[in-house]
């Protein structure tokens, strides 16, 4: 009798342990976590539409400050589509199993934000928040020849904008240049200042004074309060990818207009800013100040 008191005992001793033991769930104001971000549902759709992962899921997104500063959403940048498949990144996949109509709101770290889904580094009005929040709805499932549909038509799309910008380009150095090289496809630089001192190369820090325009001419991006660009060149995310190219050609005190096509600079979804639309060319004025 003695021994079946102390194995019932012993049977809820471990069954406390085991309960006690178990993780619970980390919340923070209202978000659940899930692995490295948070989530929380803000609104129901049609519950009886489950997502898979086989489907490719439509949705409307957009990106705020944790101040509620929004400054990108799929509805005022081109009427960009935005899809979730199978093959995207492990957050957004997340949101397979809820319903067709389902709003969500996601807290992801800001650098890793920033790295994957512009390339780049953190600008100036999210470098001291932690998190950044991005909304999403479900708008529609697709099935694969669907997307596979909507795949060509954005392909012929793509390659018509990028048909546009050679054309835009061109038209812009026949008008106002005289000497220039073409260093990529479709992007051109002309010396305006030349020196025989260091060449800028991989690994050494640079500093440089730059402007960014519009073909128009408009001013979009600069150096401010003639404070020099200091970087080391080399390092992911510290510009973008034409400048990186285009950088090699110079030396230091050199002085040089780059014309860059949208995919080497802002691409198809423009400047996290939003200041630089999808699918914009640009140029540069670009001094280089130092190398060390």
């Amino acid at each position: 009798m003695k021994f079946k008191h102390n194995k019932v005992a012993y049977i809820l001793l471990s069954l406390i342990l085991i309960f006690s033991c178990k993780e619970k769930p980390k919340t923070y104001q209202g978000y659940s976590k899930q692995k490295d971000f948070y989530y929380k549902l803000i609104s129901l759709g049609d519950e009886t539409k489950k997502t898979d992962s086989s489907q490719c899921l439509l949705i409307s997104a957009s990106c705020k400050t944790l101040a509620d500063s929004l400054f990108w959403d799929t509805k005022h940048n081109n009427n960009q589509s935005f899809f979730i498949t199978k093959n995207s990144p492990v957050f957004l996949k997340s949101i397979y199993g809820f319903s067709v109509g389902d709003s969500l709101e996601y807290l992801f770290p800001t650098q890793r934000f920033f790295k994957e889904f512009y390339n780049s580094p953190i600008p100036f009005f999210c470098t001291k928040d932690s998190c950044v929040k991005f909304s999403i709805k479900i708008i529609r499932t697709l099935n694969t020849n669907q997307f596979k549909a909507f795949n060509d038509s954005l392909t012929t799309f793509i390659n018509q904008q990028r048909d546009k910008e050679v054309v835009q380009i061109q038209d812009y150095v026949t008008k106002n240049c005289k000497l220039v090289n073409e260093f990529a496809a479709n992007a051109f630089m002309e010396k305006t200042k030349i020196t025989t001192l260091d060449s800028v190369k991989k690994g050494k820090k640079i500093k440089l004074f730059y402007k960014g325009y519009f073909l128009d001419g408009t001013l979009v991006d600069y150096t401010p309060n003639n404070w020099a660009f200091e970087f080391i060149l080399g390092q992911e995310g510290q510009l973008i990818d034409g400048l990186q190219l285009a950088l090699y050609k110079l030396k230091k005190g050199e002085k040089a207009k780059i014309i860059l096509p949208s995919q080497l600079a802002f691409g198809e979804k423009g400047s996290s800013n939003g200041a630089v639309p999808p699918y914009t060319p640009l140029v540069y004025q670009i001094e280089i100040v130092d190398i060390n």
